[in-house]
C-alpha cells in the first residue's frame, strides 16, 4: 500500500464524487455485505444508491447470528469489521450522547482495534522517512517488537541518544491515505441516506461525518498531540503529584512521535478500596478541576487505560489526542449551571442552558423551566460518587436538549464524557471520596476570578463600549427606516414556508423537462442519420455527437431522478465531494 501523500491538490483531484465511484465500488459493495450481516442492510436498501447498486448482492452469512442481540451490540460489531476508520468513527461517537442514545454509548465505550502489528522494517521507513535521518543516527537504541498496537499507531521503547528512555510512537504506513478513502466512503454513504430517507435528513449524519473528519485528520497529525502535551506540561501544578510525558520536538514530526517513557502500570491494576486508590483517585479529582475549572484545558479521554500510576504513587496522563478547551465565559456558565444545579434554581438553568448551546427553535421558556424542575426533583444532593447518578442526569439533560431542540456546542459534549468516565474511573477505585469537597476550591476561586474588581471592571467596560456603539448607531438606523418608509422602499411581506420553495420546484421542473426534450431530439436524430447513413460516412460525425449528447442527457436525467428522489436539486453536495 502506498504512503499517504502530501500533494493536497492531487489528492483532492482523485477523490471527486466520480472518482470514488469508480475506484471503491468494491469497497462499497463489502461495506454493505457487512452491513447487511449485521442485520442493517433494510435500512441502506431504503436508499436510491442502495436499491440502484445493490438490490442484488446476495449476501452470505446471514445475521441470524446477531439476531438476539441488542441493535447497539449489533452496531458495535458492524464498526469493528468495517476496519479502522469506522472503530475510530465509533470510538468518538460515544463521546457525543447528545446525539447517540445511552445504550449505543455504552455499547461503543467497547470498542476494540483487532489491529495486526506493523513489521519493523515498515516501521523503520516510516521514521527514517519522516525524520529524514537513519535509525541509528536518531536513537541509541529502538525495539523491534511493539509496545502497544492500535488502529492508527503502535509504539516502541527507545533510547535517545543522550540515554534517555523514550516512547515512540509511530503511524501506519498508508493509514492515512485508506482512512480518507474511507470517509469519502462514509460522507457518499450519508448524504444518500439522506436525500432517500426523511429521518435521516433530520439527523443530517453527513454534518457528524464532517466533525469527524476534522477530528480525525487532527489525530493523524502527531504535531497536534505533540502541541497538546506541551500544553498540559506548562498547566501542571507543581504541587500536585500528577504529569505528563515530555515530548522530543527534534525527534517528532506528523507521523513519529517521540515522548518520555513513564515506569508505571495502568490504574486498572490499582486494588479497589486501598490506599493507593484514594491517593489515586484523589489526585485525578484535583487534576480534572483544575484543568477544567480553572486552565480550560482538559484530557478528553481520561480512562483508566490513559493514566499510569508508579511506586512513588506519581501519576501520569498519556495519550492526549483528545483534548477538551472552553473559554473563558464557557468556564464562567460551568461553575454557574453547579451552583444552580445545587440551589434546584430552575430559571437560573434554563438560562445557562440556552447560553451553552444554540437553540434551533422557538423555546416556550415555561415548558423548558418545568421540564427542568422535573429532573432536579429526581435527584437528591450527595457528597459520595455512588450516591450520585451522573449517568442518568446527563441522559435526562441531553433528552431535555433534543426534545427542545437545543443543539450544544461540541466542547460540552467532550466535558460531559469526560467527566462520566472520571466518574466510572472513580466509582470502581474509591467511591467512598467526598468529590464536592475537593471540588469546591476550584469552584471557589473561579467565582472570586470572575467577580474580582479587575475582572467586573473589564466586563464593565466591554458593556459599555457595545452599548455606546450601539447608541451611536441608533439615530442613522432609525432615519434609514424613516426615509425608506418615507420613499415607498420599506416592504412588509408575509411568509409561507410552504411557498417558499415554489420558485425554485417551478425552475426544477422547467429544467428537466427541457432536458428531457433535448434527451429526446438527440435521441431522434440519432436513429434518423442512422437510418439515412450511406456509405460514404459524411454523417458519422454528427451521428457520434447526437449520440454522445443522447447518453449524456438520459444519463444526467437518471442520476438527476435517482440521487435526488424528485426534489429540488441542489449542487452543494456534489461539489463537496470534489473539494474533499
Amino acid at each position: 500500500m502506498a504512503g499517504p501523500t502530501h500533494d493536497k491538490d492531487s489528492f483532492e483531484s482523485s477523490n471527486s464524487l466520480l472518482g470514488v465511484a469508480a475506484r471503491d465500488i468494491k469497497r462499497l459493495q463489502a461495506i454493505f455485505l457487512i452491513i447487511a450481516r449485521h442485520g442493517f442492510g433494510e435500512l441502506f436498501l431504503r436508499s436510491s444508491i442502495g436499491r440502484i447498486f445493490f438490490s442484488q448482492v446476495k449476501v452470505e452469512g446471514s445475521s441470524e447470528r446477531w439476531r438476539d442481540q441488542p441493535a447497539a451490540t449489533r452496531f458495535r460489531r458492524l464498526l469493528e469489521d468495517l476496519g479502522p476508520t469506522y472503530i475510530k468513527f465509533g470510538q468518538i461517537m460515544s463521546m457525543r450522547p447528545d446525539i447517540m442514545p445511552a445504550s449505543y454509548i455504552t455499547a461503543l465505550e467497547g470498542l476494540q482495534d483487532q489491529t495486526p502489528s506493523v513489521p519493523f522494517e515498515a516501521i523503520r521507513n516510516v521514521v527514517e522517512r519522516s525524520l529524514g535521518q537513519s535509525l541509528d543516527e536518531l536513537y541509541a537504541e529502538f525495539s523491534r517488537e511493539p509496545l502497544a498496537t492500535a488502529s492508527i499507531a503502535q509504539t516502541h521503547r527507545a533510547v535517545t541518544k543522550d540515554g534517555e528512555a523514550v516512547i515512540v510512537k509511530v503511524q501506519r504506513p498508508g493509514i492515512e491515505e485508506t482512512m480518507r478513502g474511507d470517509l469519502d466512503l462514509l460522507f457518499m454513504l450519508t448524504k444518500a441516506l439522506e436525500v432517500s430517507i426523511e429521518e435521516m435528513r433530520l439527523l443530517a449524519p453527513s454534518e457528524i461525518v464532517t466533525e469527524f473528519e476534522i477530528a480525525l485528520l487532527r489525530e493523524l497529525d502527531f504535531h497536534e498531540e505533540l502541541g497538546n502535551l506541551e500544553t498540559a506540561r506548562k498547566l501542571l501544578d507543581p504541587g500536585r503529584r500528577v504529569v505528563v510525558p515530555k515530548p522530543y520536538p527534534e525527534l517528532s514530526s506528523g507521523q513519529v512521535l517521540t515522548m518520555e517513557f513513564f515506569p508505571g502500570r495502568s490504574l486498572r491494576r490499582v486494588v479497589p478500596q486501598s490506599p493507593e486508590a484514594k491517593h489515586a483517585v484523589t489526585e485525578i479529582l484535583h487534576a480534572a478541576c483544575k484543568q477544567v475549572l480553572l486552565d480550560g484545558f482538559f484530557h478528553g479521554d481520561p480512562h483508566a487505560g490513559n493514566i499510569l500510576i508508579n511506586d512513588d504513587g506519581t501519576l501520569c496522563m498519556i495519550d492526549l489526542g483528545l483534548v477538551g478547551q472552553l473559554r473563558d465565559d464557557q468556564r464562567a456558565d460551568l461553575v454557574t449551571l453547579i451552583i444552580a444545579a445545587v440551589s434546584r434554581d430552575a430559571s437560573t438553568i434554563a438560562r445557562v442552558f440556552l447560553r451553552m448551546g444554540t437553540p434551533l427553535k422557538r423555546i416556550n421558556l415555561n415548558e423548558f423551566k418545568a421540564e427542568i424542575n422535573r429532573i432536579l426533583n429526581r435527584y437528591i444532593n450527595v457528597t459520595r460518587v455512588e450516591d450520585f447518578k451522573s449517568q442518568e442526569l446527563a441522559d435526562e439533560f441531553v433528552s431535555a436538549a433534543q426534545r427542545f431542540q437545543i443543539k450544544l456546542a461540541p466542547e460540552y459534549s467532550v466535558l460531559t464524557k469526560a467527566s462520566l468516565t472520571i466518574e466510572g474511573l472513580i466509582r470502581n477505585l474509591y467511591p467512598d471520596i467526598n468529590a464536592m469537597e475537593i471540588a469546591q476550591p476550584y469552584i471557589q476561586r473561579l467565582m472570586a476570578e470572575r467577580f474580582s474588581p479587575g475582572s467586573m471592571l473589564k466586563d464593565s467596560l466591554s458593556t459599555v463600549t457595545g452599548l455606546s456603539s450601539m447608541l451611536k448607531q441608533l439615530p442613522m438606523q432609525l432615519d434609514q427606516i424613516l426615509h425608506d418608509a418615507e420613499s415607498g422602499n420599506l416592504q412588509v411581506r408575509a411568509l409561507n414556508p410552504q411557498l417558499e420553495n415554489l420558485p425554485q420546484v417551478l425552475h426544477h421542473f422547467a429544467s428537466r423537462m427541457a432536458l428531457s426534450a433535448f434527451a429526446l431530439a438527440m435521441t431522434l436524430a440519432a436513429v434518423v442519420m442512422i437510418a439515412v447513413r450511406t456509405s460514404e460516412r459524411s454523417l458519422d460525425l454528427l451521428i457520434g455527437a447526437s449520440v454522445v449528447m443522447a447518453f449524456f442527457a438520459w444519463s444526467t436525467l437518471f442520476g438527476w431522478h435517482f440521487v435526488r428522489i424528485g426534489q429540488p436539486y441542489r449542487a452543494r453536495s456534489l461539489l463537496q465531494f470534489f473539494r474533499r
